[in-house]
Protein backbone atom coordinates (compact mmCIF):
# COMPACT_ATOMS: atom_id res chain seq x y z
CA UNK A 1 0.00 0.00 0.00
CA UNK A 2 0.83 3.36 -0.93
CA UNK A 3 2.63 5.87 1.55
CA UNK A 4 1.89 9.56 1.39
CA UNK A 5 4.78 11.56 2.79
CA UNK A 6 2.52 14.04 3.24
CA UNK A 7 0.04 11.64 5.53
CA UNK A 8 2.57 10.51 7.87
CA UNK A 9 4.03 14.28 8.47
CA UNK A 10 0.33 15.52 9.05
CA UNK A 11 -0.74 12.15 11.35
CA UNK A 12 2.80 12.55 13.66
CA UNK A 13 2.60 16.14 13.72
CA UNK A 14 -0.69 15.60 14.81
CA UNK A 15 -0.16 13.73 17.76
CA UNK A 16 2.98 15.76 18.84
CA UNK A 17 0.65 18.82 18.84
CA UNK A 18 -2.72 16.49 20.19
CA UNK A 19 0.07 15.42 23.38
CA UNK A 20 1.75 18.55 23.56
CA UNK A 21 -1.51 20.39 24.20
CA UNK A 22 -2.92 17.99 26.66
CA UNK A 23 0.27 17.93 28.56
CA UNK A 24 -0.04 21.65 28.81
CA UNK A 25 -3.86 21.60 29.54
CA UNK A 26 -2.79 19.34 32.29
CA UNK A 27 -0.23 21.33 33.77
CA UNK A 28 -2.21 24.43 34.13
CA UNK A 29 -4.74 22.30 35.53
CA UNK A 30 -2.74 20.96 38.18
CA UNK A 31 -1.26 24.35 38.88
CA UNK A 32 -4.81 26.26 38.84
CA UNK A 33 -5.72 23.78 41.23
CA UNK A 34 -2.93 24.29 43.61
CA UNK A 35 -3.88 27.85 43.33
CA UNK A 36 -6.75 27.71 44.01
CA UNK A 37 -6.11 25.31 47.07
CA UNK A 38 -3.95 28.69 48.18
CA UNK A 39 -6.20 31.29 47.63
CA UNK A 40 -9.17 29.47 49.95
CA UNK A 41 -6.28 28.65 52.26
CA UNK A 42 -5.93 32.45 52.68
CA UNK A 43 -9.40 33.33 52.07
CA UNK A 44 -10.95 30.98 55.11
CA UNK A 45 -7.92 31.79 57.55
CA UNK A 46 -8.37 34.84 57.12
CA UNK A 47 -12.11 34.75 57.95
CA UNK A 48 -11.23 32.77 60.91
CA UNK A 49 -8.55 35.42 62.45
CA UNK A 50 -11.87 37.59 61.59
CA UNK A 51 -14.02 35.69 63.93
CA UNK A 52 -11.55 35.07 66.45
CA UNK A 53 -10.91 38.42 67.19
CA UNK A 54 -14.50 39.53 67.01
CA UNK A 55 -15.11 36.93 69.22
CA UNK A 56 -12.15 38.24 72.05
CA UNK A 57 -13.50 41.80 71.23
CA UNK A 58 -17.61 40.76 72.14
CA UNK A 59 -16.81 38.73 74.81
CA UNK A 60 -14.44 41.53 76.60
CA UNK A 61 -16.81 43.97 76.33
CA UNK A 62 -19.59 42.11 77.53
CA UNK A 63 -17.42 40.67 80.72
CA UNK A 64 -18.39 36.98 79.74
CA UNK A 65 -18.42 34.75 76.77
CA UNK A 66 -21.29 36.54 75.09
CA UNK A 67 -23.10 33.53 73.17
CA UNK A 68 -25.65 35.18 71.35
CA UNK A 69 -23.45 38.08 70.15
CA UNK A 70 -20.64 35.66 69.27
CA UNK A 71 -23.08 33.99 66.99
CA UNK A 72 -24.58 37.00 65.10
CA UNK A 73 -21.25 37.59 64.13
CA UNK A 74 -20.65 33.93 63.20
CA UNK A 75 -23.94 33.85 61.29
CA UNK A 76 -22.99 37.02 59.26
CA UNK A 77 -19.55 35.87 58.64
CA UNK A 78 -21.36 32.32 57.39
CA UNK A 79 -23.80 34.21 55.21
CA UNK A 80 -21.17 35.96 53.62
CA UNK A 81 -18.67 33.31 53.34
CA UNK A 82 -20.28 30.09 53.02
CA UNK A 83 -18.22 28.58 55.78
CA UNK A 84 -19.09 27.70 58.89
CA UNK A 85 -17.66 28.71 62.35
CA UNK A 86 -17.69 27.14 65.46
CA UNK A 87 -16.46 28.06 69.22
CA UNK A 88 -15.21 25.79 71.28
CA UNK A 89 -13.88 25.56 74.67
CA UNK A 90 -10.24 24.00 75.77
CA UNK A 91 -11.97 20.48 75.71
CA UNK A 92 -13.30 20.67 72.34
CA UNK A 93 -16.82 20.82 73.30
CA UNK A 94 -18.82 23.37 70.75
CA UNK A 95 -20.16 26.35 72.82
CA UNK A 96 -21.28 28.59 69.94
CA UNK A 97 -21.74 27.90 65.75
CA UNK A 98 -22.97 29.23 63.00
CA UNK A 99 -25.01 26.26 61.84
CA UNK A 100 -28.43 26.14 62.44
CA UNK A 101 -29.66 24.41 66.11
CA UNK A 102 -29.09 21.55 66.21
CA UNK A 103 -25.40 21.74 66.00
CA UNK A 104 -23.39 18.97 64.50
CA UNK A 105 -20.58 19.83 66.59
CA UNK A 106 -22.63 19.54 70.25
CA UNK A 107 -23.03 15.93 69.53
CA UNK A 108 -19.21 15.11 68.97
CA UNK A 109 -16.10 17.38 70.72
CA UNK A 110 -13.29 18.19 68.50
CA UNK A 111 -10.98 15.50 70.02
CA UNK A 112 -7.29 16.30 71.46
CA UNK A 113 -5.56 14.32 68.34
CA UNK A 114 -7.29 18.10 66.46
CA UNK A 115 -6.72 20.71 69.44
CA UNK A 116 -2.97 19.26 69.09
CA UNK A 117 -2.67 20.40 65.71
CA UNK A 118 -3.14 24.05 66.31
CA UNK A 119 -0.53 25.95 67.66
CA UNK A 120 0.05 30.21 68.31
CA UNK A 121 0.06 30.84 64.35
CA UNK A 122 -3.20 28.43 63.64
CA UNK A 123 -3.64 25.96 61.57
CA UNK A 124 -5.12 24.99 58.70
CA UNK A 125 -5.55 21.61 56.49
CA UNK A 126 -7.64 20.44 53.67
CA UNK A 127 -8.77 17.11 55.27
CA UNK A 128 -11.32 15.18 56.95
CA UNK A 129 -10.36 16.35 60.24
CA UNK A 130 -9.02 12.61 61.15
CA UNK A 131 -12.72 11.82 60.52
CA UNK A 132 -14.42 14.40 62.04
CA UNK A 133 -16.03 14.70 59.17
CA UNK A 134 -17.82 12.27 56.80
CA UNK A 135 -15.94 14.28 53.96
CA UNK A 136 -13.34 16.52 53.28
CA UNK A 137 -13.04 20.50 53.99
CA UNK A 138 -10.96 23.43 53.97
CA UNK A 139 -10.34 24.05 57.87
CA UNK A 140 -8.88 26.59 60.00
CA UNK A 141 -8.94 27.20 63.26
CA UNK A 142 -6.76 29.35 65.69
CA UNK A 143 -6.34 29.63 69.85
CA UNK A 144 -7.38 32.28 71.93
CA UNK A 145 -7.19 33.19 75.87
CA UNK A 146 -10.24 34.49 77.45
CA UNK A 147 -10.42 34.92 81.34
CA UNK A 148 -7.68 32.91 81.91
CA UNK A 149 -9.18 29.93 79.84
CA UNK A 150 -7.91 28.43 76.55
CA UNK A 151 -10.98 28.46 73.75
CA UNK A 152 -10.40 27.58 69.96
CA UNK A 153 -12.64 29.37 67.28
CA UNK A 154 -12.88 27.12 63.95
CA UNK A 155 -13.47 27.40 60.52
CA UNK A 156 -14.93 25.29 57.53
CA UNK A 157 -15.01 26.11 54.09
CA UNK A 158 -16.99 23.17 51.43
CA UNK A 159 -14.39 21.89 48.90
CA UNK A 160 -17.90 21.96 46.89
CA UNK A 161 -16.38 25.31 45.31
CA UNK A 162 -13.08 23.97 44.43
CA UNK A 163 -14.68 21.01 42.60
CA UNK A 164 -16.87 23.19 40.54
CA UNK A 165 -13.44 25.42 39.66
CA UNK A 166 -12.14 22.37 38.68
CA UNK A 167 -14.95 21.17 36.45
CA UNK A 168 -15.60 24.03 34.97
CA UNK A 169 -11.63 24.51 34.54
CA UNK A 170 -11.51 21.35 32.54
CA UNK A 171 -14.40 22.04 30.67
CA UNK A 172 -12.73 25.34 29.11
CA UNK A 173 -9.10 23.59 28.75
CA UNK A 174 -11.32 20.98 26.98
CA UNK A 175 -13.20 23.77 24.87
CA UNK A 176 -10.24 25.88 24.24
CA UNK A 177 -7.70 22.37 23.38
CA UNK A 178 -10.44 21.50 20.60
CA UNK A 179 -10.45 24.64 18.89
CA UNK A 180 -7.07 25.06 19.32
CA UNK A 181 -6.62 21.47 17.39
CA UNK A 182 -9.43 21.80 15.51
CA UNK A 183 -7.52 25.30 14.06
CA UNK A 184 -3.95 24.10 14.32
CA UNK A 185 -5.11 20.80 12.19
CA UNK A 186 -6.36 23.14 9.68
CA UNK A 187 -3.09 25.35 9.34
CA UNK A 188 -0.86 22.23 9.33
CA UNK A 189 -3.23 20.47 6.41
CA UNK A 190 -3.03 23.26 4.16
CA UNK A 191 0.81 24.10 5.44
CA UNK A 192 1.77 20.39 5.31
CA UNK A 193 0.52 20.44 1.75
CA UNK A 194 1.87 23.41 0.37
CA UNK A 195 5.41 22.80 1.86
CA UNK A 196 5.68 19.52 0.48
CA UNK A 197 3.82 20.20 -2.55
CA UNK A 198 7.38 21.13 -4.22
CA UNK A 199 8.29 17.23 -3.03
CA UNK A 200 5.58 15.89 -5.03
CA UNK A 201 6.56 18.18 -8.30
CA UNK A 202 10.54 16.41 -7.57
CA UNK A 203 8.76 12.80 -7.49
CA UNK A 204 6.80 13.18 -10.46
CA UNK A 205 10.05 15.25 -12.40
CA UNK A 206 12.21 12.43 -11.58
CA UNK A 207 9.80 9.68 -12.99
CA UNK A 208 10.12 11.99 -15.85
CA UNK A 209 13.85 11.84 -15.90
CA UNK A 210 14.11 8.06 -15.32
CA UNK A 211 12.17 7.70 -18.57
CA UNK A 212 13.85 9.84 -20.52
CA UNK A 213 11.74 12.78 -20.91
CA UNK A 214 13.86 16.28 -19.53
CA UNK A 215 11.76 18.91 -21.44
CA UNK A 216 10.04 19.98 -18.43
CA UNK A 217 12.29 21.51 -15.69
CA UNK A 218 10.87 22.15 -11.87
CA UNK A 219 10.11 25.53 -11.38
CA UNK A 220 12.62 27.16 -7.87
CA UNK A 221 10.70 29.50 -6.18
CA UNK A 222 11.86 28.86 -2.79
CA UNK A 223 15.10 29.97 -1.67
CA UNK A 224 15.21 27.06 1.44
CA UNK A 225 16.40 23.34 1.07
CA UNK A 226 13.67 22.35 -1.19
CA UNK A 227 14.43 25.44 -3.53
CA UNK A 228 18.17 24.14 -3.69
CA UNK A 229 17.29 20.35 -4.08
CA UNK A 230 15.27 21.48 -7.31
CA UNK A 231 18.17 23.44 -8.45
CA UNK A 232 20.48 20.32 -8.22
CA UNK A 233 17.52 17.89 -9.96
CA UNK A 234 17.31 20.94 -12.87
CA UNK A 235 21.26 20.34 -13.06
CA UNK A 236 21.24 16.61 -12.63
CA UNK A 237 18.76 16.48 -15.29
CA UNK A 238 20.59 19.02 -17.85
CA UNK A 239 23.81 16.50 -17.31
CA UNK A 240 21.57 13.44 -17.71
CA UNK A 241 19.91 15.13 -20.91
CA UNK A 242 23.83 15.99 -22.20
CA UNK A 243 24.99 12.55 -21.66
CA UNK A 244 21.65 10.94 -23.34
CA UNK A 245 22.51 13.53 -26.23
CA UNK A 246 26.29 12.70 -26.17
CA UNK A 247 25.34 9.08 -26.40
CA UNK A 248 22.76 9.37 -29.37
CA UNK A 249 25.63 11.15 -31.01
CA UNK A 250 28.13 8.40 -30.10
CA UNK A 251 26.22 6.13 -31.05
CA UNK A 252 25.14 7.57 -34.66
CA UNK A 253 28.82 9.10 -34.73
CA UNK A 254 30.59 5.55 -34.33
CA UNK A 255 27.90 3.93 -36.52
CA UNK A 256 28.55 6.44 -39.15
CA UNK A 257 32.27 5.74 -38.18
CA UNK A 258 32.19 2.16 -38.98
CA UNK A 259 29.44 1.79 -41.82
CA UNK A 260 32.01 3.68 -44.18
CA UNK A 261 35.09 1.75 -44.18
CA UNK A 262 33.41 -1.68 -43.45
CA UNK A 263 30.62 -0.77 -46.94
CA UNK A 264 33.92 -0.15 -48.45
CA UNK A 265 35.78 -3.23 -47.39
CA UNK A 266 32.63 -4.99 -48.04
CA UNK A 267 32.02 -3.57 -51.67
CA UNK A 268 35.46 -4.38 -52.98
CA UNK A 269 36.21 -7.67 -51.19
CA UNK A 270 32.82 -8.37 -53.46
CA UNK A 271 34.40 -7.27 -56.39
CA UNK A 272 37.23 -9.23 -56.32
CA UNK A 273 35.59 -12.48 -55.32
CA UNK A 274 32.83 -12.11 -57.80
CA UNK A 275 35.24 -10.79 -61.06
CA UNK A 276 34.01 -7.84 -60.78
CA UNK A 277 37.34 -6.35 -60.00
CA UNK A 278 40.14 -7.14 -62.91
CA UNK A 279 43.10 -9.03 -61.31
CA UNK A 280 45.75 -6.71 -62.94
CA UNK A 281 43.52 -4.10 -60.35
CA UNK A 282 43.27 -6.23 -57.30
CA UNK A 283 46.38 -5.22 -55.90
CA UNK A 284 45.40 -1.03 -55.51
CA UNK A 285 41.68 -2.03 -54.40
CA UNK A 286 43.33 -4.65 -51.81
CA UNK A 287 45.83 -1.76 -50.78
CA UNK A 288 42.23 0.45 -50.13
CA UNK A 289 40.86 -2.42 -47.99
CA UNK A 290 44.06 -2.18 -45.94
CA UNK A 291 44.03 1.21 -45.14
CA UNK A 292 40.43 1.09 -44.71
CA UNK A 293 41.15 -1.52 -42.25
CA UNK A 294 44.04 0.14 -40.11
CA UNK A 295 41.25 3.16 -40.27
CA UNK A 296 38.85 0.82 -38.24
CA UNK A 297 42.00 -0.49 -35.43
CA UNK A 298 42.56 3.08 -34.99
CA UNK A 299 39.09 3.92 -34.67
CA UNK A 300 38.75 0.94 -32.05
CA UNK A 301 41.93 1.59 -30.36
CA UNK A 302 40.63 4.93 -29.61
CA UNK A 303 36.97 3.99 -28.59
CA UNK A 304 38.48 1.42 -25.99
CA UNK A 305 41.35 4.41 -24.66
CA UNK A 306 38.24 6.58 -23.54
CA UNK A 307 36.37 4.34 -22.73
CA UNK A 308 38.82 3.07 -19.99
CA UNK A 309 39.49 6.86 -19.25
CA UNK A 310 35.57 7.08 -18.34
CA UNK A 311 35.27 3.88 -16.79
CA UNK A 312 37.97 4.71 -14.16
CA UNK A 313 40.46 2.12 -15.61
CA UNK A 314 43.38 4.23 -16.99
CA UNK A 315 45.85 4.44 -14.35
CA UNK A 316 48.98 6.40 -14.29
CA UNK A 317 52.42 5.67 -13.17
CA UNK A 318 54.26 8.96 -12.53
CA UNK A 319 58.13 9.48 -13.28
CA UNK A 320 60.46 12.40 -14.50
CA UNK A 321 61.50 12.25 -17.92
CA UNK A 322 62.44 14.85 -20.73
CA UNK A 323 59.82 15.11 -23.19
CA UNK A 324 62.02 16.81 -25.95
CA UNK A 325 62.92 12.83 -27.14
CA UNK A 326 59.32 12.19 -27.41
CA UNK A 327 58.52 15.47 -29.53
CA UNK A 328 61.57 13.93 -31.95
CA UNK A 329 60.80 10.28 -32.23
CA UNK A 330 57.01 11.58 -33.10
CA UNK A 331 58.01 14.22 -35.26
CA UNK A 332 60.00 11.34 -37.17
CA UNK A 333 56.87 9.53 -37.68
CA UNK A 334 55.51 12.42 -40.20
CA UNK A 335 58.81 13.49 -41.70
CA UNK A 336 57.37 12.63 -45.19
CA UNK A 337 54.21 14.61 -44.95
CA UNK A 338 56.30 17.86 -43.31
CA UNK A 339 59.12 17.20 -46.14
CA UNK A 340 56.25 17.68 -48.59
CA UNK A 341 54.59 20.61 -47.24
CA UNK A 342 58.11 22.49 -46.50
CA UNK A 343 57.52 22.43 -42.81
CA UNK A 344 59.81 24.68 -40.22
CA UNK A 345 59.98 23.03 -37.46
CA UNK A 346 60.84 25.52 -34.34
CA UNK A 347 61.41 25.71 -30.83
CA UNK A 348 63.57 22.56 -30.51
CA UNK A 349 66.82 24.06 -30.34
CA UNK A 350 67.09 24.10 -25.97
CA UNK A 351 68.28 21.84 -23.78
CA UNK A 352 66.04 19.07 -21.37
CA UNK A 353 62.87 19.91 -20.60
CA UNK A 354 61.76 17.59 -17.42
CA UNK A 355 58.01 16.72 -16.75
CA UNK A 356 56.79 14.32 -14.42
CA UNK A 357 53.74 12.20 -15.97
CA UNK A 358 53.11 8.72 -17.33
CA UNK A 359 55.76 8.53 -19.98
CA UNK A 360 53.40 5.91 -22.58
CA UNK A 361 50.37 8.06 -21.68
CA UNK A 362 52.23 11.57 -22.77
CA UNK A 363 54.07 10.07 -25.90
CA UNK A 364 49.90 9.52 -26.94
CA UNK A 365 49.27 13.47 -26.31
CA UNK A 366 52.41 14.34 -28.02
CA UNK A 367 51.51 12.21 -30.82
CA UNK A 368 47.88 13.21 -31.62
CA UNK A 369 48.85 16.86 -31.08
CA UNK A 370 52.03 16.78 -33.41
CA UNK A 371 49.54 14.59 -36.00
CA UNK A 372 47.09 17.20 -35.40
CA UNK A 373 49.41 20.49 -35.99
CA UNK A 374 50.67 18.49 -39.43
CA UNK A 375 47.58 17.66 -40.41
CA UNK A 376 46.48 21.61 -40.60
CA UNK A 377 49.54 23.34 -41.05
CA UNK A 378 49.96 25.25 -44.41
CA UNK A 379 52.41 24.54 -47.20
CA UNK A 380 55.72 26.39 -45.98
CA UNK A 381 54.33 27.05 -42.90
CA UNK A 382 55.87 26.19 -39.26
CA UNK A 383 55.19 23.79 -36.48
CA UNK A 384 56.44 25.67 -33.02
CA UNK A 385 57.12 24.05 -30.08
CA UNK A 386 57.34 26.18 -27.37
CA UNK A 387 58.09 25.16 -22.96
CA UNK A 388 57.55 27.08 -20.09
CA UNK A 389 56.35 26.77 -16.37
CA UNK A 390 55.03 28.56 -12.98
CA UNK A 391 55.17 27.80 -9.79
CA UNK A 392 53.08 24.34 -10.02
CA UNK A 393 52.91 23.84 -14.00
CA UNK A 394 55.18 22.64 -16.69
CA UNK A 395 53.43 23.91 -19.36
CA UNK A 396 54.21 22.58 -23.69
CA UNK A 397 52.27 24.34 -26.50
CA UNK A 398 52.35 23.22 -30.01
CA UNK A 399 51.89 25.74 -32.51
CA UNK A 400 51.09 25.62 -36.10
CA UNK A 401 50.62 28.06 -38.86
CA UNK A 402 47.31 27.65 -41.16
CA UNK A 403 43.97 28.71 -41.16
CA UNK A 404 43.43 28.51 -37.41
CA UNK A 405 40.06 28.00 -35.89
CA UNK A 406 36.71 29.70 -35.75
CA UNK A 407 35.43 31.12 -32.43
CA UNK A 408 32.78 28.04 -33.18
CA UNK A 409 35.28 25.45 -34.03
CA UNK A 410 37.75 26.28 -30.73
CA UNK A 411 34.22 25.52 -28.53
CA UNK A 412 33.72 21.92 -30.35
CA UNK A 413 36.99 20.52 -30.87
CA UNK A 414 37.82 18.44 -28.21
CA UNK A 415 34.60 16.77 -28.34
CA UNK A 416 34.87 13.11 -29.44
CA UNK A 417 33.97 12.61 -33.34
CA UNK A 418 33.99 16.55 -33.78
CA UNK A 419 36.06 17.21 -37.44
CA UNK A 420 35.79 20.66 -38.84
CA UNK A 421 34.81 21.21 -42.01
CA UNK A 422 38.35 21.78 -43.26
CA UNK A 423 39.49 18.43 -41.60
CA UNK A 424 36.91 16.52 -43.45
CA UNK A 425 38.27 17.99 -46.57
CA UNK A 426 42.01 17.15 -45.76
CA UNK A 427 41.94 14.03 -43.72
CA UNK A 428 38.64 11.95 -44.69
CA UNK A 429 40.01 8.75 -42.75
CA UNK A 430 40.09 10.73 -39.01
CA UNK A 431 37.91 9.78 -36.91
CA UNK A 432 37.56 13.02 -34.59
CA UNK A 433 38.65 11.11 -31.62
CA UNK A 434 42.44 12.65 -31.37
CA UNK A 435 42.04 15.79 -29.30
CA UNK A 436 38.84 14.30 -27.12
CA UNK A 437 41.74 11.73 -25.80
CA UNK A 438 44.20 14.63 -25.21
CA UNK A 439 42.23 15.96 -23.00
CA UNK A 440 41.18 13.03 -21.36
CA UNK A 441 44.88 11.89 -20.84
CA UNK A 442 45.70 15.53 -19.53
CA UNK A 443 43.14 15.40 -17.19
CA UNK A 444 43.80 12.36 -15.86
CA UNK A 445 47.31 13.80 -15.08
CA UNK A 446 45.15 16.64 -12.91
CA UNK A 447 46.31 19.10 -15.54
CA UNK A 448 44.93 21.46 -18.04
CA UNK A 449 44.62 21.69 -22.37
CA UNK A 450 43.40 25.17 -23.84
CA UNK A 451 43.55 26.09 -27.50
CA UNK A 452 44.18 29.06 -29.16
CA UNK A 453 43.97 30.12 -32.47
CA UNK A 454 43.47 33.68 -35.07
CA UNK A 455 41.79 32.74 -38.04
CA UNK A 456 44.24 32.70 -41.12
CA UNK A 457 47.06 32.70 -38.66
CA UNK A 458 47.76 29.64 -36.46
CA UNK A 459 46.05 27.51 -34.20
CA UNK A 460 47.79 26.59 -30.65
CA UNK A 461 47.00 23.33 -28.57
CA UNK A 462 48.68 24.06 -25.27
CA UNK A 463 48.93 21.33 -22.08
CA UNK A 464 49.99 21.80 -18.38
CA UNK A 465 51.46 19.22 -15.94
CA UNK A 466 51.97 19.41 -12.34
CA UNK A 467 55.31 19.34 -10.88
Amino acid sequence: MHKSISGEFFYLSSVFLAAAVICISAVLLVVSGEYYKADRHKYLDTLVHDAAQATVSVSEHEGMIAEDGIKKIYSDLSGLSDADFTLADQNGVALVCSEASPCSHTERPFGSDILGKIGEEGFYELSSLNNYYKDDYFNSAYKIELFGETFYVFGRLSIKSLTDYILKLVITLMAVTVMILALVFVIMYFSTKRILAPVREMTLAAKRFGKGDFTKKLSVADDNELGFLAISLNKMAGSLEQIEENRKTFVSNVSHELKTPMTTIGGFIDGILDGTIPPEKQEHYLKIVSSEINRLARLVRSMLNVSKYEAGELTISKEKFDIIPIIFSTLLNFEKKIEEKNVEVRGLDRGPFIVNADEDLIKQVVYNLVENAVKFVDQDGYIEFSFSEDETNDIVAVRNSGEGLTKDEISKVFERFYKTDESRGIDPTGVGLGLSIVRSLIKLHDGTVTVRSETNKYAEFEFSLKK
